[in-house]
């Protein structure tokens, strides 16, 4: 495999991706993830690496504390889009001036990887003593490449059910049930939805879509549903199951949420007047989202909520998806050794560390500034390096609430035994598979076209997209 993305391989990679719119101290040893040595070669003195990522204050204090820690300046520049479709990554790249290292999504990771867009970093972890089985297993997974790793994951997350518990009780449910079915979800849906005399809704039980962070990929999941072939070059989205996950959306819709486009505008409505998600503004009693959504219920002491493994359908089984963000090195980093550093600094405990104790800081600041109640609370990200993930348990979670452990609990339980990786789902067309599945999903919602006519669709535009990076590839 060429060090360099060539411009042709550069033009076959991104034909369809631009129109994706939706993103000096003295000298230290290489740090293993647990800050002890790595092995490496020590640093030379007043090196400034090129870190291209998140911005802002808080990122700042983070890469403070690994200056001060390593004795290596951070010039530290937005990634841009990095979701969908990274284009400053790849135009840099492309032309040979990419950063030392970048922050990447790991639902493109194999797409990127396979056109030799990040450095195999598999002799580094091996000199640092690092193996594969010391991170979550979806994600070492999705960094790698034909049995290298191309990258360190740093975090990820999962998906679950959020239930209001006044409105159950005010609804006649019970408060600490939550449903466990999707016809069972139907009937909490329906019993929860508030509806005025012009017929409009002042709350919805449950919205399947774009309310929270579920995506046509969970349902499918839940349904059993395969996206993808073993050997990632078969695109499934035909499969029968996607068809019914999908249809089981439309008539959702139909019978508990009415309108599309009404029901869209009611949720930007709602976050536009400063209220937040539907959810925390007291508009849904019910919302599929990610395990981060957790911290922004802590700055809502007001809502009794609970939190549960999706429902699940008439021969489905429990189930989540996994995304998350992965740092590299890239082909043409200027100081390899020093991002080496970086990233095996900000993936292991002392990164995860400095991000705690920065959070905490600013959670503080924000508890102060919008005169919260209560003392601020730090729910944690989800590490990917498992000593990592077990320091935040230790150190953070077990001062919560007896609520927020158990919540924990069924994060890692979901992590460890029942979630799909977006990355591994996707294949090397990610990018397209993730706006095709979205623009079929959007289709059948608005009665566009039946589940079966978009999910077709789906497939045909994807399989085209993943043939020719696959022609790419073996070329």
């Amino acid at each position: 495999m060429s060090k360099h993305l060539s411009r042709r391989d550069f033009l076959n990679l991104s034909g369809g991706l631009f129109a994706v719119t939706a993103l000096a101290a003295c000298a230290a040893p290489v740090a293993a993830p647990d800050g002890g040595s790595g092995g490496g070669a020590s640093a030379p003195e007043s090196v400034t690496i090129n870190v291209w990522g998140p911005t802002g204050l808080l990122i700042d204090a983070i890469y403070e504390q690994f200056t001060e820690q390593t004795g290596i300046a951070v010039s530290n520049s937005d990634i841009g889009d990095a979701v969908f479709g990274d284009q400053k990554y790849l135009t840099a790249t492309a032309a040979g001036t990419g950063p030392d290292s970048a922050f990447q999504n790991r639902h493109t990771f194999a797409q990127f990887a396979a056109k030799g867009l990040y450095q195999d970093v598999t002799p580094r972890m091996e000199t640092a003593g690092m193996a594969v089985s010391d991170f979550t297993p979806v994600q070492i997974e999705e960094t790698m490449w034909d049995g290298n790793v191309f990258g360190l994951p740093l975090r990820t997350d999962v998906r679950y059910l959020y239930w209001n518990k006044e409105m159950y009780a005010e609804a006649g449910l019970d408060p600490d049930s939550p449903p466990t079915t999707w016809a069972e979800l139907e009937e909490y849906a329906n019993a929860t939805n508030v509806i005025n005399d012009d017929g409009d809704h002042d709350r919805y039980g449950f919205v399947p879509y774009l309310y929270g962070n579920s995506w046509t990929w969970l349902y499918g999941f839940l349904n059993k549903a395969p996206a993808i072939s073993d050997d990632k070059r078969t695109i499934l989205a035909d499969d029968e199951r996607w068809i019914q996950a999908l249809d089981w959306m439309v008539n959702f819709y139909d019978n508990y949420v009415g309108d599309f486009e009404i029901a869209n505008a009611f949720n930007e409505a709602t976050k536009s007047a400063g209220l937040g998600q539907p959810f925390v503004a007291g508009r849904t009693a019910m919302s599929a989202n990610g395990n981060w959504f957790v911290g922004d219920l802590f700055r809502s002491p007001g809502i009794d909520w609970g939190t549960a493994p999706m429902p699940i359908p008439d021969g489905g089984e429990k189930s989540t998806w996994s995304c998350g963000w992965s740092y590299v090195l890239s082909p043409d980093a200027v100081h390899p050794d020093e991002g080496w550093q970086f990233m095996s600094w900000i993936i292991g405990i002392e990164g995860w560390r400095a991000e705690a104790n920065a959070t905490i800081e600013d959670t503080a600041r924000m508890w102060e500034r919008e005169q919260l109640d209560g003392e601020p609370q730090y729910w944690p990200r989800l590490a990917c390096y498992l000593p990592a993930l077990q320091m935040l348990e230790e150190e953070y979670v077990t001062q919560l609430d007896e609520r927020a452990q158990g919540t924990w609990a069924l994060t890692r339980d979901a992590l460890e035994n029942w979630t799909h990786g977006c990355g591994s789902e996707m294949g090397v067309a990610a990018l397209e598979y993730w706006v095709e599945m979205d623009n079929s999903t959007r289709a059948a919602l608005s009665h566009a076209m039946s589940a079966e006519e978009a999910m077709l669709q789906c497939k045909e535009k994807v399989q085209e997209a993943t043939d020719r990076a696959w022609e790419a590839i073996d070329g």
